[in-house]
């Protein structure tokens, strides 16, 4: 690994990576500067990796997010085909045990209504002759 790595840096060495002002064409610059520019590179490709990374978490995440929510939907739509299910039974139970016309019949009003119907009427009666 050591033995990769100083090969690497001797093929940056090698090759010109800038131009300096001033200086013969084909000239190489100093070592120095093309260490500082190596230095820069790699410092470059560690932010890329991190910066890869990170997007991959918040991927992850996103994923994670969109499973539990397609569960969630999903019980949503089992509860809710439960209570439709309820609902037709319910509504199938009346229906069959009174019919729709019989059911109407059997509410009354309660006995005490007409008691109160007759009762307003007659005050009615009474403000009217005053």
């Amino acid at each position: 690994m050591a033995k990769e790595f100083e090969e690497q840096v001797k093929k940056a060495v090698a090759k010109p990576m800038v131009d300096i002002p001033g200086a013969p064409k084909g000239a190489s610059p100093p070592v120095f500067v093309k260490l500082d520019r190596f230095r820069d590179l790699l410092e470059d490709i560690q932010k890329l990796r991190s910066y890869s990374l990170g997007l991959r978490d918040a991927i992850d995440a996103m994923a994670e997010i969109e499973k539990e929510f397609k569960t969630a939907m999903g019980l949503t739509h089992k509860v809710l085909d439960k209570v439709n299910i309820l609902i037709s039974s319910i509504d199938a139970k009346l229906l069959q045990k009174t019919g729709p016309s019989s059911l109407l019949a059997t509410i009354k009003p309660p006995e005490d209504v007409d008691k109160y119907v007759k009762g307003i009427s007659d005050q009615i009666e009474k403000l009217k002759s005053e």
